[in-house]
């Protein structure tokens, strides 16, 4: 599908299911309870209505029209509807510091924030043509400086805010946690630690051989074999697999514990695949080899 097109699609789908979202918290008042702190007025979260009607929902079919249209100034507006929409999911994340509470409608806005920020790299600024991916050449200090703050941002968003919104979401459903032993509860935080070396291991190797970035707008303009991509072709997600699952097993919630194992399936289903036929692409005879060397994801011992 166009690049433009996909954006487009993913605004009007935005725009739609906010201004639903609105109106259900208007029309069935008890579905409020579920977004705010439970001693927090509704008026604490309804009185964004208007800010989101406007800026979100009409800034997202604006947006997509101007996207999908090629006007000469769409990049400005992608870039202002993803700064629009870290607004309210910065104050939903702080409401959610504060009381440990609301951590459904954080996961909800980070979501949406997430991906509107994705669909502005992707589409890039006026220099730039759309695109899924896009090598940029750093320096090392360049690329490791962006690598920290994706990291930052993936962690925060995949490994704490979404299992919090999910686990908060069986709490109010009354789904019952699993036996959490004190053995168990001490060790999930080992393994995590353990999958972030494994990380950001791969990180670095990423910027040292590669000169750039994990993330598929951004990426690396070399291949790179080194570090643990020397026994695994995957070990950053392989990594983030394993923190979400520590992340369950901490938190005692089979809901996260599937949220991650989902995730799993669905980066070897979709991802995986749209990433080799790129690299396949780039690289040619120098990734066919490497990819008929060295495993997809049980590490290789030598």
């Amino acid at each position: 599908m166009n690049v433009r097109k996909l954006i487009a699609i993913y605004l009007v789908i935005q725009g739609v299911a906010t201004a639903l979202w609105w109106c259900v918290l208007f029309t069935v008042p008890a579905s409020a309870e579920w977004f705010h702190p439970t001693d927090w007025p509704r008026e604490s979260l309804l009185g964004f209505w208007l800010s989101d009607s406007m800026l979100l929902v009409a800034g997202s079919f604006f947006t997509a029209v101007a996207v999908v249209t090629n006007k000469p100034w769409a990049s400005i507006a992608i870039w202002t509807l993803a700064a629009a929409t870290w607004y309210p999911t910065l104050y939903c994340l702080g409401v959610s510091f504060m009381t440990d509470q609301a951590w459904l409608a954080s996961a909800l806005m980070t979501c949406m924030a997430g991906i509107t920020l994705a669909m502005a790299t992707i589409y890039g600024h006026s220099g730039q043509t759309p695109a899924m991916f896009r090598s940029v050449p750093m320096t090392k200090r360049a690329a490791a400086s962006w690598t920290a703050a994706q990291i930052l941002i993936f962690w925060c968003t995949f490994l704490w805010i979404l299992p919090k919104g999910i686990f908060e979401l069986e709490q109010i459903l009354a789904v019952t946690e699993f036996t959490r032993f004190a053995p168990n509860h001490q060790i999930a935080p080992i393994l995590f630690v353990l999958a972030s070396v494994l990380g950001i291991a791969a990180a670095h190797a990423m910027n040292c051989t590669g000169k750039g970035t994990p993330l598929p707008t951004a990426n690396a303009p070399n291949l790179v074999a080194t570090g643990p991509y020397r026994y695994v072709r995957n070990p950053m997600a392989l990594a983030g697999i394993l923190q979400g699952l520590c992340t369950g097993w901490f938190l005692g919630s089979y809901a996260v514990l599937t949220y991650a194992l989902s995730g799993a399936v669905a980066w070897h289903i979709f991802v995986r695949l749209t990433e080799e036929r790129e690299l396949a692409k780039r690289f040619g005879d120098e990734y066919t080899q490497y990819k008929s060397t060295v495993p997809l994801w049980v590490p290789r011992l030598f």
